[in-house]
C-alpha cells in the first residue's frame, strides 16, 4: 500500500509540474492555448524523440546533452551545501549542549542575526569582504565569480551553506533543550549516567528524525536562494541556462524537465524517510467535534462563554511589537507623503557637464552636494528612490502576505470542518511536493513573460498578474499548514465539552479555536511578509521587477516601471564586476531596517503566544523559530509516560 502512494503521488506531483510549465503559453501572443499547451506537452513527454531543445535558426540539441552540464553543477553546489549546513548545524548544537548557557547565548544571538540578514545581502557582503581583503593584502581568500563555464565550488557551497547552518543549528538546540527537561533524562542523570553519554545516546535519537523532517522547509528555502546566488555569482549553473531559455520562444519541455530535477530526487529523499520513521500511516478514530453540526446549537450550546484573551496577552502592550510597527508605519506614510508632495517625485540626472556645456561624466554619481546618496545607472537619485519606493515595497509585500494567509485561512476552515479526513490525508501529501520546488525559480519562469518591455499586458494587468501568481505560489502550504492548526485546536479537551454542551462547529470554531489560534495567524503573515520581501529581492537579481519594466538599457528586462526597492538588486553584480555605484548599499541597509522592523514585530508577537502557553522565557532569551511548536507539543504530552532510549515506558 506505501508503495502504491509512494509512486501514486510521484506521478501527482510530475503531473502537477506539466500544469505548471505551461502558464507562461498564457501570456504569448499568438499562443494556441493552455491547455492544447498541456497536451503538446504530454505528447513530448511521452516521445523521448522529442526530448530536444531548440535554440533556433535550425540548431537542435539533444535535451540531456545541453542540460546536464549546468543541472550536475547546480545539484553539486546545492548538495554540498545542504550537507555542510545540516551537519555543522546539528554538530554545533550537540558542542552547545555540553557548554555553559552564558557561553552558548552569544552563538545563539549570532545565529538570530545571520537568520535575519537575506541571503543575497550576505552573499554580496561576503564578495565585497574578499574583493577588500585582496585589495589590502593582495591575497584571494576564495573565487568569488566565474567565467564563462569555468567552475568554482568552495565559496557558493559555504554562502548557500549558511542559511541550513544557521536555521538547523537552532532547531536543533532548542530541540535538544526541550528533550533534556523531560523525565526520563532525570531518571537517567540519578542513575549516574554521564551528560554525554545522555545526550548522545538517548537524548539524539528521540529528537534525529523530529529534526530530520524539519529540514524540508530548510530546503525548500535554500532551493529558492540557489537561482540568486548563482546569478550573483555569475555561474554557469542550471540559473543561466534559465535565463538564456527566457529569450527564445516558450519551451514547456525545458521548463518540466528543469522543475523535474529537483522535484524527483528529493521526493524519494523525504518519502523514504517518512515511510521509515513515521509509523503506520492510518485514520484515526473520528474526533469529538466531528458528531456536531454545522451550523445552529443543541441543548445549552448557546451559553457556551467566549475564550477571552487575557490582560497580558495584549498585542498592543508588547515593546517590541509596537516599536516594529511604529517604524513601518511611519516609513509607509512617509513615502505616500512625500509622492504627494514632490515634484518631480524621483530626480533624474543621467549626465554631468561642464560650464562650456561638453558632458563630462555619466551616471551613475556617488553621494555628494548634488546627490546625498548618489545615483543609480539610470541617474536616478538614491535618496528620492528610497522615499518614494518605501510605499511599493511595504504596501506590496504586506498585500501579497494578507491575500496568502487571508485565502489560506478562508479555505482552512471549509478543509478541515467539510473535508473527509482521507481526502484532506491525500491532498496534504500533494501540497507536501511544492516543497522540493524552488520558489524563486517557479517564479521566474512564471512572471518573466508578464513583466517584459514586449509583454502585451498593461500596466495594471502586470501589476494583477504578479499579486495573483505570488499569491498562489504558496496559497496551498498555507491553507495546509492553518488547517492543521485548526484540527489540532478542534482536538483539544476544552472544545469536547462545547460539543457535549450542543455547540455547532461553526461556533465553536468562533469561541474556542479562533482565540487560540489568533496570535499564530498574526505570527504567520508576519512570516509571509518576511519571505515576500526576500521573494522581491531574488527577483530583482534577475531584472523582474515589482509592477514590470519598461524599455532601456539594462538588457532584454528594460528599466524598472516603479521605484520599488528591488529595482535597485540588479546593479549589485554590476557593482561587484565594475567597482563602481558602491553606494547603493544604501538600499540594502533600508531593506535591512525593514525586515529587522519585521523581525521585531514577530517577535513581539512570539512573546505574547507563549505568555498564552504559560511560557515565560528569560528577558535576554531570544526565540527560536521551532520554540512555539516545542511549546505546544509540550502542553499535549501525557504526564504518565515519558521517552527513554526511543522506547515509551508508563508509570505504574
Amino acid at each position: 500500500m506505501r508503495t502504491v502512494s509512494f509512486v501514486g503521488y510521484l506521478f501527482l506531483g510530475l503531473v502537477g509540474l506539466v500544469l505548471i510549465s505551461c502558464i507562461p503559453s498564457l501570456f504569448i501572443p499568438g499562443s494556441s492555448g493552455y491547455f492544447s499547451a498541456v497536451a503538446a506537452l504530454t505528447g513530448q513527454i511521452l516521445e523521448p524523440a522529442q526530448w530536444v531543445y531548440d535554440q533556433g535558426y535550425g540548431r537542435v540539441y539533444p535535451l540531456f546533452d545541453y542540460l546536464a552540464p549546468a543541472l550536475s553543477y547546480s545539484m553539486t553546489i546545492l548538495i554540498g551545501a545542504l550537507l555542510t549546513g545540516f551537519l555543522g548545524g546539528l554538530l554545533f548544537a550537540v558542542a552547545s549542549c555540553m557548554l555553559p548557557y552564558k557561553v552558548v547565548l552569544p552563538f545563539k544571538r549570532l545565529g538570530y542575526f545571520f537568520e535575519s540578514i537575506p541571503d543575497v545581502i550576505l552573499a554580496f557582503g561576503i564578495q565585497l569582504l574578499i574583493v577588500f581583503f585582496f585589495k589590502q593584502f593582495g591575497f584571494l581568500l576564495f573565487r568569488f565569480s566565474s567565467v564563462g563555464q569555468e567552475e568554482i565550488y568552495a565559496l557558493p557551497i559555504l554562502i548557500l551553506a549558511i542559511l541550513p547552518f544557521v536555521a538547523f543549528y537552532r532547531i536543533v538546540l532548542s530541540m535538544l533543550e526541550e528533550e533534556q527537561k523531560k523525565d526520563y533524562v532525570l531518571l537517567a542523570k540519578s542513575k549516574g549516567i554521564g551528560r554525554g553519554s545522555i545526550l548522545i545516546r538517548h537524548v539524539m535519537p528521540n529528537i534525529l528524525p523530529s529534526a530530520f523532517l524539519h529540514t524540508k522547509v530548510i530546503t525548500w528555502a535554500t532551493l529558492s536562494a540557489l537561482p540568486a546566488i548563482e546569478y550573483l555569482m555569475n555561474l554557469y549553473g542550471i540559473t543561466s541556462i534559465l535565463k538564456e531559455m527566457l529569450l527564445q520562444p516558450v519551451q514547456s519541455i525545458i521548463f518540466f524537465f528543469i522543475l523535474a530535477a529537483f522535484f524527483v530526487p528529493f521526493y524519494f529523499i523525504y518519502s523514504i524517510v517518512e515511510m521509515i520513521f513515521g509509523g503506520k500511516s492510518g485514520i484515526s478514530s473520528a474526533p469529538a467535534w466531528k458528531a456536531a453540526p454545522l451550523f445552529g446549537t443543541r441543548g445549552n450550546g448557546n451559553r457556551i462563554p467566549f475564550a477571552r484573551v487575557s490582560h497580558n496577552q495584549r498585542i498592543y502592550r508588547n515593546k517590541k511589537f509596537i516599536v516594529g510597527f511604529a517604524l513601518i508605519a511611519l516609513l509607509f506614510i512617509g513615502s505616500c507623503i512625500y509622492t504627494l508632495a514632490a515634484d518631480p517625485v524621483i530626480n533624474v540626472d543621467q549626465y554631468q557637464y561642464d560650464d562650456a556645456g561638453n558632458m563630462v561624466q555619466k551616471a551613475p554619481f556617488g553621494p555628494g552636494e548634488d546627490y546625498l546618496l548618489g545615483t543609480d545607472r539610470l541617474g536616478r537619485h538614491l535618496d528620492d528612490v528610497l522615499l518614494a519606493g518605501a510605499k511599493y515595497t511595504i504596501g506590496f509585500a504586506l498585500l501579497v502576505a494578507a491575500l496568502r494567509i487571508g485565502g489560506g485561512f478562508l479555505l482552512a476552515i471549509p478543509y478541515v470542518l467539510l473535508m473527509p479526513a482521507r481526502i484532506r490525508k491525500f491532498l496534504d501529501q500533494l501540497a507536501d511536493g511544492l516543497h522540493y520546488v524552488p520558489q524563486s525559480l517557479l517564479a521566474i519562469m512564471l512572471l518573466t513573460p508578464i513583466i517584459t518591455p514586449d509583454s502585451f499586458l498593461s500596466f495594471p494587468e502586470k501589476i494583477i498578474w504578479q499579486i495573483v501568481i505570488l499569491f498562489l505560489l504558496v496559497l496551498p502550504l498555507t491553507t495546509i499548514l492553518l488547517g492543521k492548526e485548526i484540527h489540532q485546536s478542534l482536538s483539544s479537551a476544552y472544545v469536547t465539552s462545547g460539543v457535549v454542551l450542543g455547540a455547532s462547529r461553526l461556533e465553536l470554531f468562533r469561541k474556542h479555536v479562533w482565540p487560540q489560534i489568533k496570535i499564530r495567524c498574526y505570527i504567520l503573515f508576519g512570516q509571509q511578509t518576511l519571505q515576500v520581501i526576500v521573494l522581491f529581492i531574488h527577483l530583482g537579481v534577475f531584472q523582474l521587477y515589482f509592477g514590470g519594466t519598461v524599455p532601456g538599457e539594462e538588457g532584454f528586462s528594460g528599466s524598472p516601471a516603479t521605484s520599488e526597492w528591488s529595482s535597485q538588486i540588479s546593479f549589485l553584480r554590476y557593482m561587484l564586476m565594475t567597482g563602481q555605484g558602491f553606494y547603493t548599499i544604501s538600499i540594502l541597509l533600508a531593506y535591512l531596517l525593514l525586515i529587522g522592523c519585521v523581525q521585531l514585530m514577530i517577535d513581539g508577537l512570539k512573546e505574547v503566544e507563549l505568555r498564552r502557553l504559560g511560557i515565560h522565557l528569560p528577558k535576554k532569551e531570544k526565540i527560536s523559530n521551532t520554540i512555539l511548536t516545542e511549546a505546544a507539543a509540550s502542553t499535549v504530552v501525557s504526564p504518565g509516560a515519558f521517552r527513554f532510549h526511543d522506547k515509551t515506558i508508563e508509570l505504574k
